[in-house]
């Protein structure tokens, strides 16, 4: 009776038109908001001053917005504690990447210090579909009936935004005053929600393979009994999927299986996989080992072979997959017979795990070295219902020749054929291929992203390994020392900063003979001012003339050559007012000292609407190579123009999430665009950035991590993605020591026969691998491409060197 009438009495207030008890309160945001479009000082009031924005809505000054930031934390203070029945949260999604938040979670508290759960509002308020079009949508719930001086709403992002413009808490009726909240208690509000977020993104996976599985017995074509059987067992499973709980401490992981309940899962789906009355290991290949490998993928029936054609000195790498179809786990060894035992040595076998994503989309990505040894060879555990795939590193001190071999696998009785022809040519200058790599590292700072003292020597060595020659610091490297009024020195910069990162990217081999940094590329961040000097003003003119010519001396005490600093000075200009602040400071450097290299990204949609100037003050440019792919007209006409006027290019990625693109169209065929188009070296955001979490759980990822690497904050392990990277390099140096050989053999030998066409290869070969990315889109992994093309063009342009009489 007294929750019917207390129902009756919320209703009531309601129909009224409840009071907005967090209208002026003041409120808290964690983290700050920083989106540049809304962020201003009225960030401060606006969510709580009564006001609904008109117009676009993350561009007006009254939202208050986040970008890259997850999650978002809004604490209202109300004053007193307040009888609380509803809340609403308004905001807009549906274009530009802006989705509507996956969850809101709602804490009450009296004393700030001991929280209640009291609901999602974005379970409680579901948004509509918007199916590509622009919508507003305000998350609303009436009936929470709680109480509570603070209201804290945690809030998921879905994608990289967070946008809110008035968030209105509603009074209820007095009785709420008198009651216990209902929720559970917290203490620990962060580990309460990282508890949540886990278990949220855990039951998603369940409640997915569960589909799966649910489908394809309903299409297995299973007699009766045994098609009863799984769905006794499978709707054993969903009962507790929906209170199912994972430990998340630090040794959580999102490798699969993730926990018994899924394992039980993946049994069930061994059973879809397996013939009747028989569970065995199934071998088998997919066409390309660059396809992305499904966990849900029935086990393929190939013709079973590793075909590498290579040079000397490099890398190169091929795969098959092992699939157990019976009910419980079992031991396999893999062997390498029939090669000799220096040639068997340059293979290197990983295991591919499956990780969950941050997306719910698993990925076969991680490749940590398989460890296990005996003396039956490599063994390795293969669970129920999961693919294990055997990938191998070749090279790179594989002497010229063919080497035939096989990998026996001998619990399934067969071998997997490998062929490895190395030709008698090496890759010329392995330990310094001709295009330049980096990617956003920051290996100056102690911390950055992912990267932390136990991890960083692997870290760099991992970089070193995979031709990163361009290595990135930010601007505290380069020490502004102080400047009177006038803009002459008066305290000269620190440079240990620059010495300490100097230290570990060294300009020569290292104990490996990879490349140590040929370029050493610096974050400038400049801003108006320089040394308390206006940008423009004579003073500020002399400051930076001063400081890029003291450290241009110091840099030649180090034997580093001016060309070889490279200055970011804003990053990715997009408009009049930052290329006006790239402009002037460039003029000062260039001015100064003429050899330091001002390099920038430009990420206008039409560079013709830039700044000439822009482009004139800049040594190197470095285009977006998504932004190229979907303005091809415009980015055709005016970057090989820049070229040909004297600008060196350079190309760059920054897409995400980073384990859902494709290693074979996104990094590797990078490398083919930088031949296609001229540029020099290439660039992707970012080595070290895992998005705010271990790459082994993306659960505690905004979008999910960008590093091509699997981090930790104490390992680096090795992933397809960073492969990717490294054979493309490779790819790009085949296509550089062709055109060397043809214009050798035109001048010495102008008729020989293969001449002419060695010359169309040349001009098609990258034309036609990057043929297949017509739009951005292509960029991720799960767009069907032929994946085996960039081999096949490789390996004409092998053959052709060979028959042009390279050696």
């Amino acid at each position: 009776m007294h929750a019917m009438a207390l129902s009756v009495l919320m209703a009531s207030a309601l129909a009224a038109g409840p009071d907005n008890l967090a209208l002026n309160r003041p409120y808290r945001l964690d983290p700050a908001a920083n989106y540049r479009h809304c962020t201003d000082a009225g960030d401060r009031t606006q969510l709580t001053d009564g006001r609904y924005v008109k117009g676009y809505f993350w561009t007006q000054p009254g939202t208050v917005g986040w970008s890259g930031r997850s999650p978002v934390t809004i604490t209202i203070d109300l004053g007193k504690v307040q009888p609380i029945a509803g809340l609403s949260f308004n905001t807009a999604a549906g274009v530009a990447g802006v989705e509507f938040p996956s969850a809101i979670h709602v804490l009450v508290s009296d004393d700030a210090k001991r929280w209640r759960w009291i609901a999602d509002l974005a379970t409680l308020s579901p948004a509509p579909a918007t199916d590509g079009k622009y919508a507003l949508h305000r998350f609303r719930a009436e009936s929470l009936a709680t109480r509570g001086r603070h209201v804290k709403l945690i809030v998921t992002p879905s994608r990289s935004f967070c946008f809110v413009d008035e968030i209105e808490v509603l009074r209820g009726p007095d009785d709420l005053l008198s009651g216990t909240p209902q929720g559970p208690v917290i203490d620990d509000v962060k580990g309460f929600y990282r508890q949540l977020l886990v278990d949220t993104c855990v039951r998603r996976r369940l409640r997915t393979d569960a589909a799966a599985v649910e489908e394809g017995i309903e299409s297995a074509g299973l007699d009766a009994t045994a098609a009863s059987k799984l769905k006794e067992e499978l709707k054993a499973i969903q009962g507790q999927i929906p209170t199912h709980s994972a430990k998340a401490d630090e040794s959580f992981t999102t490798v699969f299986p993730i926990g018994d309940l899924h394992r039980r899962l993946l049994v069930l789906q061994a059973a879809l996989w397996r013939s009747p009355g028989e569970g065995r290991l199934v071998l088998w290949q997919t066409p390309s080992h660059w396809d992305m490998l499904s966990s849900t993928q029935r086990p393929g029936d190939t013709p079973l072979r590793i075909d590498v054609k290579m040079m000397m000195g490099e890398f190169r790498s091929g795969a098959f997959n092992i699939t157990n179809t019976a009910d419980q786990p079992r031991k396999v060894h893999l062997r390498v017979e029939g090669l000799k035992p220096e040639i068997a040595s340059c293979i290197t076998v990983h295991e591919g795990l499956f990780t969950d994503t941050q997306s719910g989309v698993p990925v076969c990505a991680a490749l940590p070295i398989a460890r296990g040894k005996s003396s039956a060879g490599v063994e390795l555990e293969c669970l129920p219902g999961l693919h294990k795939q055997i990938w191998l590193t070749l090279g790179p001190n594989l002497p010229h020749g063919e080497h035939n071999g096989s990998i026996v696998i001998p619990e399934t009785g067969q071998a997997v054929p490998l062929a490895l022809k190395v030709y008698p040519v090496r890759l010329m200058g392995p330990d310094r291929p001709r295009l330049h790599l980096g990617g956003w590292d920051y290996t100056d700072r102690e911390r950055c992203y992912e990267v932390t003292p136990d991890n960083r020597r692997a870290f760099l060595d991992a970089l070193r390994e995979h031709f990163v020659d361009s290595p990135w610091a930010q601007s505290a490297v380069l020490d502004r020392g102080r400047y009177d009024a006038e803009g002459n020195m008066t305290a000269q910069p620190d440079p240990s900063q620059f010495r300490a990162w100097l230290d570990r990217w060294p300009g020569a081999l290292n104990k490996d003979n990879f490349p140590g940094a040929r370029n050493y590329c610096v974050f400038a961040a400049v801003g108006e001012s320089f040394g308390g000097h206006k940008m423009g003003t004579p003073p500020f003119k002399r400051a930076v003339s001063a400081w890029i010519t003291w450290w241009v001396a110091q840099l030649g005490k180090w034997n580093i050559a001016p060309e070889r600093l490279h200055l970011l000075l804003v990053d990715e200009p997009h408009n009049a007012e930052m290329d006006r602040v790239i402009i002037e400071y460039a003029r000062a450097i260039r001015s100064a000292q003429p050899g330091v290299r001002i390099w920038e990204d430009p990420t206008w949609s039409d560079p013709a609407k830039a700044s000439p100037e822009l482009f004139e003050v800049s040594h190197v440019l470095c285009p977006n190579l998504p932004m190229w792919l979907d303005r091809r007209e415009a980015f055709d006409k005016f970057y090989p123009a820049q070229k040909e006027a004297g600008r060196r290019l350079w190309l760059y990625s920054c897409s995400g999430p980073g384990k859902l693109l494709d290693p074979y169209a996104y990094h590797r065929l990078q490398a083919w665009s930088c031949w296609k188009y001229g540029a020099e070296g290439m660039g992707f955001w970012a080595f070290g950035d895992s998005n705010g979490s271990s790459s082994w759980n993306e659960y505690g990822c905004t979008v999910g991590a960008y590093t091509p690497l699997f981090l930790d904050s104490k390992t680096v392990t090795p992933g397809k993605h960073m492969e990717a990277v490294r054979e493309g390099v490779q790819d790009y140096e085949y296509l550089a020591m062709l055109a060397d050989r043809v214009s050798q053999v035109q001048k010495a030998q102008p008729g020989h026969p293969a001449l002419g066409e060695a010359k169309a290869l040349l001009a098609s070969a990258a034309d036609r691998v990057t043929a297949c990315m017509t739009a951005s889109k292509l960029i991720h992994w799960r767009e069907p491409k032929d994946r085996g093309l960039a081999d096949r063009v490789r390996v004409e342009v092998l053959e052709m060197l060979m028959r042009l009489g390279q050696r």
